[in-house]
């Protein structure tokens, strides 16, 4: 019987999304005339109604919105595209605060990364009335993108928690690379003529000259995503012990290593390698980790990277000697360090960079009227925008967040937990690394990612504690009544 309602209300729920989703979506056509807003109106139903029903869900339809990004907002670029994430985002807090507010249940904001959420929050919300930005519209930009993926972390806190949720998170990505990095190793080996029928992504990708990008918006996000794809990929490899489970999720890191090597983003390259480090560090049992990795790079030297992925490859090969590195990080630095001393309390937001492309004409003219340089490393854009009080609290919040992460990674009392959560750490550095050269932590494509992986292993070190505490005072007090127990009559 309770089988039999469910299916009905499913259906029932179904068919109700159908139905308001197929009038709005002919609204929006009526209106605008344009088939992809059209679409993006039924998916923002889809995702509000989802939001209703189940938090994970909302949570997974943002992240098929930030995966797909690329061909909405090529196809049909326009301010309801550049914030239909954010209208999703707004969704799930929503959802999530009425829940709070039923259940008189704020527990969630009990812990230690709570101060430095906020200190950040209210010191780059009042960076938006600095006058050297020369517009609103554009402080607003460069706050969202400071802020924007904050939020998804307490619904993550709460919702994606226990192995099974661990585990859905970790197959949605590993299954959506297939297809993601096949398409991109496609476009690397045979190009963008078959796009011709498609004038707004053909140009796009030519705009690449021959660099893949997938369904993405730029070969960095492609890049991005499929890392901490392998991450994951190789987290999995050591989680399930079936010869079958180990050789699929094996092949599907291989395929997401050659995807992030055909983009040629020197980043994600250098990032991976660092996660790498850290991840075979972390491990428990690294010895077959060594193998499987010996094992990835025989492969990759003998047929991926001089095939799949040979323009990326180049490129990267091009980039990546110590010199080149050396220069592209000491230039933003210094600049940074610069404008720091001319500005210690923040030039204001959007001044470094960071605006998203629909911003890009107010930027260059806020630029030429102020005097500063921009900045292309997110560590000199936060001393630049934000000065040092902005930086102290943003490198305090990402500092917390990755403590917490390894001792949750290292702390695991079960093997195959410990195995995925270092892969998540893994991808978490790897996204650390790359603010060296831009920015990686905003983006829907990867960047949501590190909020999302800092909330579940948050989680799973405050479960612990919590755990541990009440075992530990359970002991306590059974130590107690046995004292008093033995303790002589009228004594």
């Amino acid at each position: 019987m309770n089988i039999r309602r469910l299916v009905n209300t499913t259906i029932l729920i179904f068919s109700l999304t159908a139905g308001i989703g197929a009038a709005v979506g002919l609204l929006v056509l009526g209106v605008s005339g344009s088939v992809w807003q059209s679409i993006m109106g039924i998916m923002v139903v889809a995702g509000f109604v989802g939001s209703m029903m189940s938090l994970e869900f909302s949570i997974y339809a943002l992240l098929f919105l930030g995966l797909v990004e690329g061909i909405y907002k090529t196809m049909s670029p326009s301010f309801f595209t550049l914030i239909v994430k954010d209208i999703q985002l707004t969704f799930i807090v929503v959802r999530f605060l009425y829940i709070s507010l039923r259940d008189r249940d704020f527990s969630w904001f009990n812990q230690t990364i709570s101060a430095p959420f906020v200190l950040f929050t209210a010191y780059t919300t009042a960076m938006i009335t600095a006058p050297s930005t020369h517009s609103i519209r554009l402080a607003l930009a460069g706050w969202r993108t400071w802020i924007l993926w904050i939020p998804i972390y307490y619904p993550a806190y709460v919702c994606l928690n226990g192995r099974a949720g661990h585990l859905r998170l970790l197959k949605f990505v590993c299954y959506t690379s297939v297809p993601v990095a096949a398409y991109g190793i496609y476009q690397s080996i045979m190009g963008y003529e078959h796009l011709a029928g498609i004038p707004e992504l053909a140009e796009a990708a030519r705009w690449y000259v021959g660099r893949a990008t997938s369904i993405l918006n730029s070969p960095p996000l492609f890049a991005n995503f499929s890392a901490i794809a392998a991450f994951l990929s190789l987290g999995l490899v050591m989680y399930y012990k079936q010869l079958k489970q180990r050789i699929f999720f094996l092949a599907v890191a291989m395929l997401a290593i050659g995807g992030m090597m055909s983009s040629g983003t020197r980043g994600a390259f250098l990032g991976f390698i660092v996660g790498m480090v850290v991840f075979v560090l972390l491990l428990r049992r690294r010895a077959f980790m060594i193998v499987i990795i010996a094992f990835a790079v025989l492969v990759s030297l003998r047929w991926i990277l001089p095939t799949v992925a040979e323009t990326g490859t180049d490129r990267i090969r091009e980039h990546v000697s110590v010199k080149t590195v050396a220069t592209r990080l000491r230039i933003p630095f210094q600049r940074g360090w610069d404008h720091l001393n001319k500005y210690p309390l923040g030039y204001g937001l959007a001044t470094g960079s960071g605006s998203g492309r629909i911003f890009g004409e107010l930027r260059g003219r806020s630029l030429e009227r102020g005097y500063i340089k921009p900045v292309e490393n997110e560590i000199a854009r936060a001393l630049t925008e934000m000065g040092l009080p902005g930086f102290i609290f943003w490198a305090w919040m990402l500092g917390v967040l990755i403590a917490k992460a390894i001792r949750a990674a290292r702390g695991a009392p079960d093997d195959r937990d410990h195995y995925i959560f270092s892969a998540m750490v893994a991808s978490m550095i790897s996204m650390m690394v790359q603010l060296l050269i831009g920015g990686a932590l905003y983006d829907a494509a990867s960047g949501i990612y590190f909020w999302i992986f800092a909330a579940i292993l948050a989680r799973v070190l405050d479960d612990r504690t919590r755990k541990r505490d009440a075992e530990l005072k359970a002991a306590t007090q059974t130590q107690e009544d046995d004292a008093v127990a033995t303790m002589p009559a009228g004594g």
